[in-house]
């Protein structure tokens, strides 16, 4: 059982299906995709003690995809639709019974892995870029295909790398994570390692030390910059932050999202009730790039109904967490990064990695007063 679940959360949380689909083919993508539903539906029909279903999450699924499929107008040959609904509420419903059993160690070591190979991708395969990204992009991503994404997952593991009882794990995993997620050059990663580097003071003034570990970072990418293809513009950027010479804010703010979003507003307003209908504000088939907000992506294609849902399960995670702030900071850490990630990207019902983890926060965060001294005392002896 233990196999079933590392490995299925393996799949889940280093993107092995698209990685498949983009490097070797729709095949193996296939297979990899069917094997990740399976190994949950496994664990969930032979765990023992099932826990009851996490509704939030499941009233989100059911009607995302109910109210958007009123306006859906592409020609679904292949069952697409039906498939990715299937896909997510297997994830919601045997997901839950995952995450349940699971523990920060092993997510930890598993993200650990996932951040490894951006830094391998950065080193040994600089120019394989998979999807539109040209073969020079300079910005790295791994298993993640897509920088934002790849920086949004060391962000993940940064935050949980505080749960480590254990010193040296702990700051083994913080130093791979900040160096991962800097070699994907993505602006996301920096804002937000620094705002988690500012509640880590606030909460542990041991905690003074963090900035210190980025500077380390920091000068190892500069000293052997010219041994990495790093975009030029991105990193002339990041290096003017720290250098004599004039900010280059033009970089920094180029492709704002505020500008993306802009393109959306108009639509969102047209249909607020029921929305424009599936994928009409996550691809580029109809238009715009995509609306890259996972929340006004709901409003937009489903409605206000499952948007209000959606901001509510992370209001709850923010705030909630945010109350335990000074126990279990890392629980507030992940809900941060998962809900300012929410903002960046729309990739919430396709890369499944959101909703696992947002699971698992909800897991630890509703569990009794009795579950969390268990748990914390498990995390502490395996430390």
């Amino acid at each position: 059982m233990k196999i079933i679940k590392l490995f299925a959360i393996f799949l889940l949380l280093c993107n092995i299906p698209s990685y498949m689909l983009a490097y070797f083919g729709p095949t193996l993508g296939s297979i990899t995709s069917y094997l990740s539903s399976l190994l949950l539906i496994g664990f969930y029909f032979f765990v023992k003690d099932k826990g009851k279903p996490f509704l939030p999450f499941v009233y989100l699924g059911l009607l995302y995809y109910c109210i958007a499929s009123f306006n859906y107008t592409f020609v679904d040959v292949n069952n697409d639709f039906l498939k990715e609904l299937i896909r997510f509420m297997v994830v919601v419903l045997c997901g839950a019974e995952v995450v349940r059993n699971s523990s920060y160690k092993e997510l930890h070591y598993i993200l650990l892995f996932g951040a490894l190979t951006i830094i391998i991708h950065a080193l040994f395969f600089p120019t394989a870029q998979a999807g539109s990204f040209q073969e020079n992009y300079g910005r790295f991503s791994g298993f993640y295909l897509n920088p934002n994404f790849a920086g949004s997952i060391c962000l993940i593991g940064f935050a949980i790398s505080f749960s480590m009882a254990n010193k040296k794990l702990r700051i083994l995993g913080q130093l791979v994570f900040t160096l991962a997620g800097i070699l994907t050059l993505s602006r996301t990663f920096i804002v937000i390692w620094v705002l988690i580097n500012f509640f880590a003071i606030l909460q542990n003034k041991k905690n003074l030390l963090l900035p210190m570990l980025g500077m380390v970072v920091l000068i190892m990418i500069f000293t052997f910059s010219d041994s990495l293809t790093l975009n030029a513009e991105r990193f002339s950027a990041l290096k003017s932050l720290f250098g004599r010479e004039q900010v280059d804010t033009r970089t920094i703010n180029e492709d704002s999202r505020q500008d993306t979003w802009a393109l959306y507003y108009d639509k969102i307003m047209n249909k607020p009730i029921l929305g424009n209908g599936y994928l009409k504000f996550s691809t580029k088939r109809y238009g715009p790039p995509g609306v890259h907000n996972s929340f006004l992506l709901v409003f937009g294609e489903a409605g206000i109904v499952p948007f209000l849902i959606m901001l509510g399960i992370y209001a709850f995670l923010l705030i909630k967490s945010f109350s335990d702030f000074k126990s279990r900071p890392e629980l507030f850490y992940i809900s941060l990064v998962l809900f300012l990630s929410l903002n960046t990207g729309h990739g919430y019902f396709s890369n499944y990695h959101t909703v696992f983890l947002s699971l698992f926060v909800y897991a630890e965060l509703i569990k009794t007063p009795k579950n969390k001294i268990a748990s914390q005392t498990t995390e502490y002896v395996e430390g």
